[in-house]
C-alpha cells in the first residue's frame, strides 16, 4: 500500500513539475503566429507568383479558366489553368482578348476584378474602369481599358472596348456589368450556379509602364501581378511595380496535411518542447471502442486547441469589441474545420449543386454537407473581413489576448465520462409573459373585410425563434381565423428575413413530408380537379408572384387552371443577404381558407423546423369548426427562456454559468462592473457549453468507413460550434449595439458603420447557423444515429479539470499533460 501511495506521490509530483507557469502580456501570444503567417521556414507545396503565358503559341481570344484554391492561403489564391501554383503572375499582350472563365464552383464568392494596384476597392485605390485614364484622355469618352462582365453568355453592361464581342457603344457608357454580376456572388451556390456561367473579358489596348493586379471582389489578400507585355512578347515593365503590399501566405506541412492555415504550433502533443503546450486542454476528441483517430481528427485536435487559446480574451471598450475579438479565432476555427473535411474526403463529398434548393426536397448528405462546408469557408472569411474593419473603426486592436488558468487537480478519476449534456434538454416550464406561447389570440376581432396582420419573429424566444403577432400576446400564438375570410401577413419587419411563413395541414409542413396548402392538395372537396383548393398568394413589393387565385377581389381567377401561388419565387429570396432581401420590397403573404374544415391548421417556417404555430378555424358565428381539441396534435414543446438564457438574450446557457468544472475559471479577462460586465458573463457561459459540447467521442457508432467517420465527427463538433455562434450574436443583437439601416446591396470599398457591418452579420449567424444546425441533423439522422442523443460527449473529469487559482487577468495558464495525467489514472 505504501509503495501505491509513493508512487501517486511520484506522478502528482511529474504533474506539478509539468505544469508551466510564465506571466505574460495581453499581447504576447500573436508571436506563436495566431493570426500571423507561418515563419517555420519549411517549403510549402504551393509556389506562388511563378510567371505565366496564358494560351502561348496561338493567337486570338485566349479563355482562361479560373479556380480558387482554398488550401493555399487563410482565404485561398487563384489557379488559372496551364499556370503552375498558385497567384501566378499573369503575362497578357496588350491588345488581345482574355477570356476569364468562373464557372467552376470554387470561384463562388471569389468574383474576379482588376486594378492597379493590389486589392482595388478594398483599399480605395484605382480599378479598371471606362472613366480613369492612365496615360490618355480616355476618361472624357469612357473608353479606358475595364473588365467585361457576362453571366450565361449575355453581356450585363453597356460598355465596350472589343467590338469583336460587343459593339462599342453609340452613347459613351460607364456600366461594365460589375454592378449586376456582383451581388450574385453573395447569393446562396445553388442560386449562383443556377445563374449560368460567370466569366469576364479584358483586353487591355493600351501602352503602360507599370503593372497591373487581379484580385478578388469579396475577399482582400487575394491579389495577384499582371505583367503587360507588347506584341513581340517584351515586358513594358521589367520592375515589379507597383509593389505588392504583402506576403503571400505559406503553408507549412501540418497544414499542408490537413488542408488548414495557420495551425502549426498548435498540434497537441505530450512533447512539452513541441505543441502548444500550456494553452488547451489535454484532449478535444475522445477515442472510443478502441477506435484509431483519424487524420482528419487529429487536425480537429489542433484547429480546437487554437480556437480556445485564441478565444481568452480581454474584454476591451464595448461588447461589439468583445464580441470581433471572439468570433474572429471562432470563424478560423470553423473555416479550418470545413477546409479540412473538403481536404480529407475531396472524392466523398461531392454534388451537383446547381439551381435553388426547396426545404424537404431530399438532397443527398453529400450535397448537404457541400453547400454547408462552402458557405463556412466562403462567408465567414468575408465575416472575418468585417470584423476586423469593425474593430479598427472602434480604434481598438486586432488582438486582445489575454491567459486563463487551467490549473488544479480534482479526487475523481481520470478516466473519460459520457453524460448527456444538459443544455441540450428542455426548459423548465416557468418564463417570462412576453415569452409565453400559443396563447389564443383573433386578429383584427370586431372589424370585417380584410385583416392586415403583421409579422415578426422574436429571436430570443427559443433556440431557433418564434413568431410574433402584431396584437396578439406572447409568441406562436393560437390564431382564430374566420372561414372565407382574407387575412394579409405582412412579413416587412427585418425579423422576418430567413423565416418566409408558410402554411400546412401538419406542424412544420415540408420540412416532415406532410401537406401543405396547395391549390392542388384537398380537404374534404374535389377541388384538386381544378386546382382551386385554398392556398397562401405569395406578393412582392406589392405584385402578385403567382397565377393561382381564390381572392377575385385581390387576383382574378386565372382562366387556365395554375398551381402557382408565388412561393417557388418568393422562397428563394429569403436565403440572399438581408440587404439585397430588403431591396426586393415587402414580402405579403395572402390567405383565404375558403371551405369548411373541421381540424386546425398550422403556419410555419419555410426555412426552420420547429417554429410551428397552430390556427384554429371559425365559422362566420365565431363558432371553432375543431371545436375545443387541438387536432393534429404539435408534436414538439415550445422551447422555454428564463433566467440567464433571458438575461443574455441566449438559449441552453443557464446550466453553463461559471464556475463549471468542464470549464476554466474564466475566458474573458475582465474584472470592472457595468454593462459590459453582463455580456462577459454571458460570454463566459456559452464558451463553457461549447467547450463542454465540442469534447466529443470518435468512433463507437457501428460505422466502419473512415469518411463517415469523420463527417460525424464535424457535425458533432460544428453543432455546438454553431450554436456558440448563434448565442453570441444573439447577445450582441440584444444588447443593442448592432443597429443599422441595411437596406440595399452594399459593395466592398464603401464607408460602413460599425452598426452596419454587425447587425447583417450577426443576423446572418442567428439565421444561417441555425439553418446549417438543422440541416447536419438531419444528415446524422440519415446515418442512423438521434441528433438528440449527445452520449456522444465525452467530459473532463476533474482531475484534468479547471479552477480558480486567484490569479490577475493578465496571468498564467496551466495545462496537464496527458502522459502523467494516463500515469495516474492507471495506479489509481
Amino acid at each position: 500500500m505504501m509503495n501505491r501511495l509513493c508512487l501517486v506521490a511520484l506522478a502528482l509530483l511529474v504533474i506539478l513539475t509539468d505544469i508551466v507557469v510564465s506571466e505574460a502580456s495581453s499581447s504576447s501570444r500573436s508571436s506563436v503566429s495566431r493570426f500571423l503567417e507561418d515563419e517555420s521556414g519549411k517549403q510549402t507545396p504551393y509556389t506562388h507568383g511563378e510567371e505565366c503565358v496564358p494560351c502561348p503559341g496561338t493567337t486570338g481570344e485566349c479563355v482562361i479558366t479560373v479556380k480558387v484554391n482554398f488550401f493555399a492561403s487563410e482565404t485561398g489564391y487563384y489557379e488559372f489553368e496551364g499556370c503552375e501554383g498558385v497567384n501566378p503572375t499573369l503575362l497578357l499582350t496588350v491588345g488581345r482578348t482574355y477570356h476569364f472563365d468562373q464557372s467552376d464552383k470554387t470561384n463562388w464568392f471569389h468574383l474576379l476584378g482588376f486594378a492597379y494596384e493590389a486589392d482595388g476597392a478594398h483599399v480605395g485605390v484605382d480599378e479598371l474602369e471606362p472613366g480613369i485614364p492612365v496615360n490618355s484622355t480616355c476618361a472624357e469618352t469612357l473608353s479606358c481599358p475595364a473588365p467585361m462582365y457576362f453571366m450565361d453568355g449575355e453581356y450585363q453592361g453597356e460598355y465596350s472596348n472589343i467590338p469583336d464581342l460587343v459593339p462599342i457603344p453609340v452613347n459613351a457608357s460607364d456600366n461594365f456589368g460589375l454592378d449586376a454580376v456582383e451581388p450574385l456572388f453573395f447569393h446562396p451556390l445553388g442560386d449562383w450556379q443556377g445563374y449560368g456561367t460567370m466569366s469576364v473579358y479584358l483586353n487591355y489596348d493600351q501602352e503602360y509602364d507599370q503593372d497591373l493586379f487581379y484580385f478578388c471582389h469579396v475577399h482582400d489578400g487575394m491579389s495577384g501581378r499582371i505583367k503587360l507585355v507588347d506584341s513581340n512578347g517584351q515586358k513594358l515593365n521589367s520592375e515589379d511595380v507597383p509593389e505588392l503590399p504583402y506576403s503571400y501566405h505559406e503553408i507549412s506541412d501540418f497544414d499542408f496535411e490537413c488542408g488548414t492555415y495557420n495551425l502549426t504550433d498548435w498540434k497537441l502533443s505530450t512533447d512539452s518542447d513541441n505543441g502548444p503546450g500550456d494553452m488547451c486542454p489535454s484532449f478535444f476528441v475522445c477515442s472510443e471502442g478502441g477506435v484509431v483517430l483519424s487524420s482528419y481528427a487529429t487536425c480537429v485536435e489542433a484547429m480546437n486547441c487554437h480556437m480556445i487559446a485564441s478565444m481568452t480574451t480581454t474584454a476591451e471598450g464595448s461588447n461589439s469589441a468583445l464580441f470581433c475579438h471572439q468570433m474572429i479565432p471562432h470563424h478560423q476555427n470553423a473555416i479550418n474545420m470545413a477546409k479540412a473535411l473538403l481536404h480529407a474526403h475531396p472524392d466523398v463529398i461531392t454534388c451537383d449543386t446547381s439551381g435553388p434548393v426547396e426545404e424537404g426536397d431530399g438532397q443527398s448528405w453529400t450535397c448537404v454537407m457541400l453547400n454547408i462546408l462552402y458557405s463556412i469557408i466562403n462567408d465567414q472569411n468575408y465575416q472575418i473581413m468585417d470584423m476586423k474593419n469593425a474593430l479598427s473603426q472602434l480604434g481598438v486592436s486586432e488582438f486582445a489576448n489575454c491567459d486563463v488558468s487551467f490549473n488544479g487537480l480534482g479526487a475523481q478519476s481520470s478516466s473519460i465520462t459520457n453524460e448527456i449534456s444538459k443544455r441540450n434538454l428542455q426548459g423548465s416550464a416557468s418564463s417570462s409573459t412576453n415569452m409565453v406561447s400559443a396563447l389564443d389570440c383573433e386578429p383584427c376581432t370586431g372589424t370585417t373585410g380584410e385583416c392586415e396582420i403583421k409579422m415578426k419573429v422574436n429571436l430570443f424566444a427559443g433556440e431557433y425563434g418564434y413568431y410574433e403577432v402584431e396584437g396578439c400576446e406572447g409568441v406562436n400564438p393560437t390564431l382564430h381565423l374566420t372561414v372565407g375570410r382574407t387575412y394579409k401577413f405582412d412579413q416587412s419587419d427585418i425579423s422576418n428575413w430567413y423565416h418566409l411563413i408558410g402554411f400546412s395541414y401538419y406542424p412544420d409542413g415540408a420540412h416532415v413530408g406532410v401537406d401543405e396548402l396547395e391549390p392542388g392538395i384537398p380537404v374534404d372537396s374535389p377541388c384538386a380537379d381544378t386546382l382551386s383548393c385554398p392556398a397562401p398568394m405569395y406578393f412582392m413589393d406589392g405584385e402578385y408572384q403567382g397565377e393561382y387565385s381564390n381572392i377575385p377581389d385581390l387576383v382574378p381567377v386565372p382562366v387556365n387552371a395554375s398551381d402557382n401561388f408565388g412561393l417557388g419565387v418568393v422562397e428563394p429570396l429569403f436565403f440572399h443577404p438581408i440587404g439585397d432581401w430588403q431591396g426586393y420590397g415587402t414580402i405579403s403573404v395572402y390567405l383565404n381558407f375558403d371551405q369548411e374544415y373541421d381540424q386546425d391548421l398550422f403556419y410555419f417556417c419555410h426555412i426552420h423546423a420547429g417554429m410551428s404555430g397552430r390556427i384554429k378555424l371559425k365559422d362566420s358565428n365565431g363558432n371553432l369548426l375543431s371545436g375545443d381539441e387541438n387536432v393534429p396534435p404539435l408534436e414538439y414543446k415550445y422551447d422555454v427562456v428564463t433566467g440567464h438564457d433571458a438575461e443574455c438574450g441566449t438559449y441552453g446557457l443557464n446550466d453553463y454559468e461559471l464556475p463549471n468544472d468542464q470549464c476554466p475559471s474564466r475566458f474573458v479577462c475582465y474584472d470592472l462592473g457595468g454593462t459590459l460586465l453582463d455580456f462577459v458573463k454571458c460570454i463566459d457561459s456559452m464558451d463553457c457549453a461549447m467547450l463542454d459540447g465540442m469534447t466529443t467521442f470518435y468512433g463507437g457508432d457501428g460505422i466502419s468507413v473512415e469518411s463517415t467517420n469523420d463527417v460525424i465527427l464535424f457535425i458533432r463538433q460544428m453543432i455546438p460550434h454553431h450554436q456558440n455562434a448563434v448565442n453570441m450574436a444573439k447577445a450582441l443583437l440584444k444588447s443593442g449595439e448592432a443597429v443599422c439601416d441595411t437596406s440595399g446591396p452594399v459593395e466592398e470599398g464603401s464607408d460602413v458603420s460599425v452598426g452596419c457591418l454587425l447587425e447583417p452579420m450577426v443576423r446572418s449567424i442567428i439565421a444561417n447557423q441555425n439553418r446549417q444546425i438543422q440541416e447536419m441533423e438531419g444528415v446524422l439522422d440519415t446515418f442512423g444515429i438521434d441528433p438528440k442523443n449527445f452520449e456522444s460527449n465525452c467530459n473532463f473529469a476533474a482531475s484534468v479539470g479547471w479552477k480558480q487559482t486567484g490569479v490577475e487577468s493578465d496571468s498564467i495558464l496551466v495545462s496537464i499533460g496527458t502522459s502523467a495525467i494516463a500515469f495516474l489514472s492507471g495506479l489509481l
